[in-house]
This record gives structure tokens, sequence and C-alpha cells, in this order.
């Protein structure tokens, strides 16, 4: 009986191209990243994405102004588009909402924003677009937008965001 099954393994191998059938990962998840020097300082910019379904759930951070921004954001995706439906955090060019939990005691808003970008992955980098923004990836420079990175070496996000993105991901936001 070893023998037959044995000698049945080569065809499956050949039937299945000799692996098991991979599933193309969500265009949203992921880290990109990108850091320069101001300062004498290692400045880096990522946002991290997880997605399950069409809903996508990230935490992106900025530097502007000498300061970071930090912001939470739920997206829905349509193929490699996404369009940021809810926004929160530090106040800023994306967003003038504090996430709830996260404000101090004076903060006139509180909870979730409304967004007008839009993200989109081109090969290994991500863009960012204002929404009813010409953009095609064909037109894109090479080194424009966020490249994709395996890690974010230390520079990702703070345990109360990491704890937020799981629960994003299960649906309670």
């Amino acid at each position: 009986m070893r023998l037959i099954l044995l000698s049945a393994l080569p065809v499956a191998a050949l039937v299945t191209g000799g692996a098991a059938p991979q599933h193309d990962p969500a265009p949203f998840d992921g880290a990109w990243m990108a850091c320069e020097t101001y300062q004498g300082a290692n400045i880096c910019s990522y946002t991290l994405t997880a997605q399950r379904g069409d809903r996508v759930c990230g935490v992106q951070r900025d530097f502007a102004t000498n300061a970071y921004y930090t912001q939470r954001f739920i997206a829905t995706a349509k193929g490699s588009r996404a369009h940021i439906d809810r926004i929160c955090g530090d106040p800023g060019s994306e967003t003038d909402t504090y996430c709830a939990g996260q404000a101090p005691p004076d903060a006139a808003k509180v909870g979730w924003g409304t967004s007008d970008q839009t993200l989109q992955t081109c090969g290994s980098r991500l863009h960012s677009v204002k929404d009813g923004g010409d953009f095609s990836c064909a037109g894109a420079r090479p080194d424009a937008g966020l490249p994709k990175v395996r890690t974010l070496d230390g520079e990702g996000p703070e345990p109360e965001d990491e704890a937020w993105m799981a629960s994003c991901l299960r649906g309670e936001d």
C-alpha cells in the first residue's frame, strides 16, 4: 500500500506544480517606510496596514514641522486602491480629530474624522492620492511613494496602536 501511495506522489506533484496552491497576498498587507536624515537625526515615516477582505486597518506616522504625527485609519480596498473612510490621530494635515482615548482633556474633536485620501499600491510602493486626483502607476516616478519593507526596524507603532489594529481587523472599531 505504501508503494502505491509513494508512486502517486510524483503525479500529484506534477498536477499541483509540486507545492500547495498559494493565494495572492492582499495588496494592503504590509509595511511601507522611508527614512532620511534631518538635523543629524534619522527621521522615518511609515504606513503599516493589514487587510481582511475589503477592510484595511492602518497606522501611519509622518514627520512635519519638527514633530511626528501618528494616525489610525480604516479604509475600503478595491484592487490596488484603498479609500480612507475614517481617520483619527494627532491633528495636522491628515486629520483634525484625536482618536478616542488619546485626546488631551481640552481637545475640541475626538473620535473618527473623514479623509480625502486614497492609498494606491504600485508594485512595491505605496502612494497617497487626494480623492479625485489623477494618478497612474505608469506615470509615477520610480522613487515616489513609500517603499515596502519587511520590517519597520523598531520604528513601528506604539503598543496601543498595535492593539487597536488587531481589534480593527476583528471589526471592533
